[in-house]
């Protein structure tokens, strides 16, 4: 024995004093040799010191494990290892959370090399002088009890402690009192790595235990049990599966992966339920519980090299261009020059060039006709407007009701395209050559009234007996949603931006990588972005939505030009009523940024975020399919957004209660609305339904000889498969709750909007009067791969915030495409292309219709 060993014997023995009226004890002492199990007794008076002494080795380390099961909690025994550096000790049975008890404890000691340098002492010098003369410690058993205890000592070299390679794997048993850790070494040449945690829960070596897994910085001591294993590195909990990103700056190059079982599995049970906690606590016991021996977990550690620089770099700009190249060949089909594009954007309407056949592409031409082949007339022709152009001004002069003298009056148009009745004599006396034109009413009053309805009892209404409202005051109406949205998304994304980013910072800081619900597996950190490729995957959103912005305003600059050239251009077609596509297209640009907010740090905390414009969107595109036929059913802007916000609130409720009382309350109200909006579907147009209309038509139904309104086919169907869809959401969602409830009021705006745009599409193809164009055909053909693709990518739940984090890890998967996206990031970019072709073709759906008069188009 060293000098050095004579004196650490000396103080383990003064160590002893006062253990009896501070008389000095001699204990037993034994010189151990390693990987030899040793049995002996322990008391107060006879302590027993076991000497170590090794040689050193840099890929080895210590495991000490002591074993008593006559130990209690009322007579313990302590374990005292004293090194030349450090002092670790522990108690048996070891107390976990004052509640679980363990008789057999294991801890491996931290290699001597990895402790950090003294004062005035070189790193280099200090780990010579450790290989030259080896490592000495000792194990003291100390106990106060007067009887003797058993005990078992085994002191064994884990020869396999360091590993390195960029595809190392290796297993690992461990327990609570039990915990495991090795030592990573990086190889060079690569920066990344994941650290890759799974087990299998069939085969009966616990598989599905709760546990953590942790990445430390290679110093001593080691944070190894629970109270410790949080204060340094990364951790997660974890049952079948876990991973954790590694990079060569935030470890110097080597670190520790240490892996320990919880004593319980209350962890990784849904603790995001607060009330379910709240109870927990309510009637949590502090008593202890038998001995959990029992729970010994077998895991495998694999270590595998991450993406490199340059893929990160490629992968980073892969959908940035694909986008992007997507913009720009969409703005050259548009077939307008950069001076044109000036003049839209600057809202010059004079300057402005409407397109010309001639100045038309033939490919452009061809989506112009129907899908049969059918020409559909240009809508920026002013050409296409003029003989409906004067008979619409007919009806607007003409009274309301009886006859006029047409003899001697006439339709005068005026140079600036209005128009007034005159007399034959006032006419001649302001006409000039160059004056404005005067049409005979003898020879036009009868085409006016063909082009009424033939009988009083024709049951299909028009366009023109819904639109009383004026032109000016719908867009007036319809262009307040998108200034309100603008509003609305200020206000709301800057403390969204606060909240993502300090729970970003909070997992950095604090290593806690169980605050964010992220896909582990595959979630590439860049900077302070601990998941980027789902940040910029979003990116789609964001472009193109703003490429349906620079449409929809060229279409606004269009039609203001045209309406220059046509001054009833609001008596024709379906009001266009561009606000809302502007609100469409903005709240498409506000998912993107939104939804990558979210992918910040997804969790219960922020689920919303990546919801809430998403019920804008689905809710937008109901409004609009709907108010095209009825043009003055458009409530304002604040009315719109109130009841998004009360959708939001609803789902918040449902997904923090998680009560399924509450999903039959929603279900019970789901199932009145539906039938409120049913009648409204079936009888608008026919019968009033408000409160004092109502009962004025029900006396006019009375007097008719109970005798219902002639209501078409097409009403009924409409009716019946809206209520059967929404009462099919009524039933299946409190019995079988297939999803969270947030994604259920999804679904439910979603289905009605499917049902609805189907019913909307079949209509126009029964209609012989309407056409549907190639463009819009090509539109559906496009989104529709995008949609189905997108959903299939949708359905793989790979992390899932309404269970705990280590459960929602079980869903993890690794990146497939690019080594960096999953197939949620392939949902992003899919369901993007499916938004923005959706909106197209919402656009394009009725542009057969632009030059026909409203007293032609059918209301469906």
């Amino acid at each position: 024995m060293t000098k050095f060993g004579h004196f650490l014997a000396g103080l383990s023995v003064l160590s002893l004093a006062g253990f009896a009226d501070c008389q000095i004890i001699i204990g037993e002492y034994f010189n151990a040799t390693f990987n030899q199990q040793y049995f002996h007794q322990v008391s107060s008076s006879t302590p027993v010191t076991y000497f170590y002494r090794r040689t050193s080795s840099e890929s080895s380390a210590v495991r000490v494990t002591v074993s008593s099961t006559a130990a209690s909690e009322e007579d313990p025994i302590l374990v005292i290892i004293k090194r030349q550096r450090s002092v670790l000790s522990w108690q048996i049975p070891l107390l976990l959370e004052e509640r679980y008890r363990y008789c057999t404890t294991s801890r491996t000691l931290c290699p001597m090399s990895n402790y950090e340098p003294s004062e005035g002492q070189s790193s280099a010098r200090n780990g010579l002088f450790r290989a030259l003369n080896g490592e000495e410690f000792f194990v003291e058993i100390l106990t106060r009890s007067n009887k003797p205890i058993a005990f078992s000592l085994l002191t064994m070299v884990y020869p396999q402690f360091q590993q390195t390679g960029t595809n190392a794997s290796f297993k690992l048993t461990t327990s609570p009192a039990e915990p495991q850790y090795i030592q990573y070494n990086m190889p060079p040449g690569v920066d990344r790595f994941l650290v890759k945690l799974s087990s299998n829960p069939l085969n009966g070596d616990g598989g599905d235990l709760c546990s953590y897994l942790s990445v430390q910085s290679c110093r001593c001591p080691v944070g190894d049990l629970d109270a410790d294993l949080r204060l340094d590195g990364r951790y997660q909990t974890v049952t079948t599966q876990g991973a954790i990103e590694v990079t060569r700056n935030d470890f110097n190059g080597s670190f520790y992966i240490v892996v320990l079982v919880k004593p319980h599995d209350r962890d990784c049970e849904d603790a995001q339920n607060m009330f379910a906690l709240m109870r927990y606590r309510r009637r949590g016991s502090h008593s202890a519980v038998p001995n959990q021996q029992s729970r010994t977990k077998t895991v495998l550690i694999t270590v595998v090299g991450s993406l490199a620089q340059e893929g990160y770099i490629l992968a980073t700009l892969l959908p940035i261009g694909l986008f992007m190249l997507f913009f720009v060949v969409s703005l050259v089909l548009l077939q307008t020059s950069c001076r044109g594009w000036n003049t839209i954007i600057c809202g010059d309407a004079a300057n402005i060039w409407l397109p010309t056949k001639e100045g038309t592409w033939a490919m452009a031409r061809a989506f112009e006709r129907s899908v049969t082949g059918r020409t559909i007339p240009s809508m920026w022709d002013p050409t296409n407007y003029k003989k409906s152009h004067i008979l619409s001004m007919v009806r607007r002069l003409r009274p309301n009701s009886g006859a006029f003298n047409t003899a001697d009056q006439k339709l005068t148009i005026l140079p600036d395209g209005q128009a007034r009745m005159e007399t034959v004599a006032e006419q001649n006396e302001s006409s000039t050559d160059d004056g404005p034109v005067s049409v005979n009413l003898t020879s036009i009053v009868d085409l006016v009234d063909t082009y009424a309805p033939t009988s009083s009892n024709d049951t299909l209404l028009r366009m023109s007996n819904f639109n009383k409202i004026s032109s000016k005051k719908l867009t007036q109406t319809s262009s307040e949603y998108s200034c309100t949205l603008m509003v609305v998304f200020l206000f709301y994304s800057l403390p969204v931006f606060q909240l993502v980013l300090t729970h970003q910072a909070l997992l950095l800081v604090t290593g806690n990588e169980d605050l964010c619900f992220y896909n582990f597996s595959c979630a590439n950190r860049v900077g302070i972005l601990s998941d980027f490729n789902h940040i910029i995957s979003n990116i789609g959103y964001v472009l193109l939505g703003i490429l349906f912005l620079v449409i929809v305003r060229r279409r606004a600059m269009y039609t203001a030009k045209l309406r220059l050239k046509v001054a009833d251009i609001d008596d024709y077609g379906i009001p266009s009523q561009l606000g809302l596509f502007y609100g469409m297209g903005l709240a498409l640009v506000m998912e993107g940024f939104m939804s990558a907010c979210y992918h910040v740090c997804p969790s219960y905390n922020n689920f919303q975020f990546d919801t809430s414009f998403m019920y804008l969107i689905a809710g937008l595109l109901i409004l609009k399919l709907y108010h095209g036929r009825h043009p003055d059913i458009l409530p304002r802007s604040y009315v719109a957004y109130m009841l998004f916000a009360g959708f939001i609130f609803v789902a918040l409720v449902g997904v923090v209660s998680k009560n399924r009382i509450y999903w039959i309350v929603f279900s019970v109200f789901h199932g009145l609305t539906t039938i409120a909006i049913g009648l409204q579907l079936f009888f608008v147009g026919y019968l009033e339904l408000g409160t004092t209309a109502f009962l004025a038509s029900w006396k006019i139904y009375r007097c008719s000889r109970c005798r219902c309104p002639d209501v078409p086919w097409s009403r009924v169907i409409l009716a019946s498969l809206i209520t059967l869809i929404n009462l099919g959401f009524v039933i299946a969602g409190p019995l079988l709750r297939p999803w969270d409830f947030a994604t259920h009021l999804l679904f439910i705006l979603q289905g009605n909007l499917i049902v609805y745009a189907g019913f909307y599409a079949t209509m126009k193809i029964i209609n012989k009067e309407e056409k549907i164009s190639r463009a819009t055909c090509l539109y559906f053909l496009l989104g529709t791969p995008a949609w189905l693709v997108g959903m299939y990518y949708f359905t793989h739940s790979l992390s899932n915030w309404e269970v705990s984090a280590a459960v929602s890890r079980e869903g993890n998967k690794e990146c497939f495409f690019f080594n960096f996206y999953d197939e949620h990031d392939v949902w992003h970019m899919l369901s993007a292309f499916g938004l923005f072709f959706t909106f197209m073709m919402l656009l394009t759906l009725d542009d057969d219709l632009a030059t026909v008069s409203r007293e032609k188009i059918s209301v469906f």
